[in-house]
């Protein structure tokens, strides 16, 4: 049902679409989420990450405050540390949570995006779907499938991706940017010594290594080292070179491995994309990774993609003109987004330093700089929450 007689259509059903179907679900729009894969399992695959204050800040603006509560894991502490352990900068991130009414926690990516697809509903979502153009006149936007179907809408959101096709019709020459490091995670039956509702991440030279508990006896774990772009830019990946790699490192990096179970750990590169300074055009605009794909550095990206729909659901729900309301959102997310996606590409590139006097130089700024920004990194896009402007 036309609340409002207009139609949204969003392509991609991954964290940042499902979000942005149901905000704009919320502000009165019909709208329809086109999602490539042919089925939701395949649309719900992933790893695991920490979603920090303003991502759980927009699950309470989009009606999954409790759902969030239920899938996600509490994370109380950040500590960044030295490959043995020491502590180089510690956060109490859970009392500034209790502060901010948005508890970090720890989340599978599958859980996530199932509660997402549960509020958004199967009546909202057409699988199977793949974009191949955008054409748009001044009475709407359409969508044309692969399959040679067509959708008419009044606006269209590309939440599809880094590799956007929505993207691509407004930027052909955008292309993504490899910072010279990939990362390997797994999901470890056992603790392995990880303390409880810790966020923690080991520091060598060139290398991180990441864990933190998922609760039911699980943590998730990941392991960056500098590597070339592709399955053949480094072949590091089986449990017992991971295992030599970080020998003489803290204890739990090797125990995590090893209670791994067997083909349970996968590699993945990274990517970001140079900010662009327009994102959308007329009728069309985007969000999530589409719009500015960031290195998971900061681990904002699955919250900057929850908070983007909740300020789109916000703009289009106050009553102005559908393409101010679109411009309105852009410039507000863009300002915001394009801090993210330079300090996280910063972050890495400090760490990705691989000499032993490169190694001292990141444990410094870890201990000075690090001490006074990551505080206001973490609660960067927490700023001006619509939840904290409606309290």
């Amino acid at each position: 049902m036309r609340k409002n007689g207009r139609r949204a259509l969003v392509i991609g059903a991954g964290i940042g679409g499902a979000a942005a179907g149901i905000a704009l679900r919320r502000a009165g729009f019909e709208t329809v989420v086109f999602e490539r894969a042919p089925s939701l399992g395949a649309a719900q695959v992933g790893g695991c990450y920490v979603l920090w204050y303003a991502g759980v800040l927009s699950l309470g603006q989009l009606g999954l405050g409790d759902a969030a509560a239920k899938i996600g894991h509490p994370v109380e502490r950040f500590e960044m540390c030295d490959a043995r352990g020491r502590v180089l900068n510690g956060l109490d991130v859970g009392k500034r949570g209790q502060a901010l009414g948005a508890m970090p926690i720890a989340v599978r990516r599958t859980e996530l995006i199932a509660a997402l697809h549960d509020e958004l509903g199967a009546g909202s979502l057409r699988l199977g779907s793949t974009l191949t153009r955008v054409e748009q006149d001044g009475r709407g936007v359409t969508a044309v499938f692969a399959d040679g179907s067509t959708e008419r809408g009044d606006l269209m959101v590309g939440a599809d991706g880094l590799k956007s096709v929505v993207r691509s019709g407004l930027h052909p020459k955008a292309a993504p940017r490899h910072p010279g490091y990939a990362h390997w995670f797994g999901i470890a039956d056992g603790d392995g010594g990880a303390p409880d509702g810790v966020f923690r991440i080991l520091h060598g030279k060139g290398a991180r290594f990441a864990f933190f508990h998922l609760g039911g006896g699980k943590v998730c774990w990941w392991f960056v080292r500098n590597a070339a772009q592709g399955q053949d830019g480094d072949v590091l990946g089986d449990p017992a070179a991971i295992t030599r790699f970080v020998n003489g490192w803290h204890p739990t990096a090797a125990a995590l491995v090893e209670a791994t179970p067997a083909g349970g750990i996968r590699r993945r590169d990274t990517y970001d994309q140079a900010p662009r300074r327009r994102w959308g055009a007329d009728r069309v605009t985007m969000l999530g990774d589409a719009a500015h794909a960031m290195t998971f550095n900061l681990g904002q990206g699955a919250g900057a993609s929850l908070t983007d729909a909740v300020v789109l659901g916000r703009q289009l729900g106050a009553g102005g003109g559908l393409l101010a309301s679109l411009r309105g959102y852009e410039r507000i997310r863009r300002a915001r987004t394009l801090l993210l996606v330079w300090a996280s590409r910063q972050v890495g590139d400090s760490a990705a330093w691989d000499s032993r006097i490169g190694a001292a130089a990141n444990a410094t700024i870890l201990r000075t700089v690090g001490a006074l920004v990551t505080p206001s990194l973490l609660e960067l896009d927490t700023r001006r929450h619509p939840a904290l402007a409606a309290s």
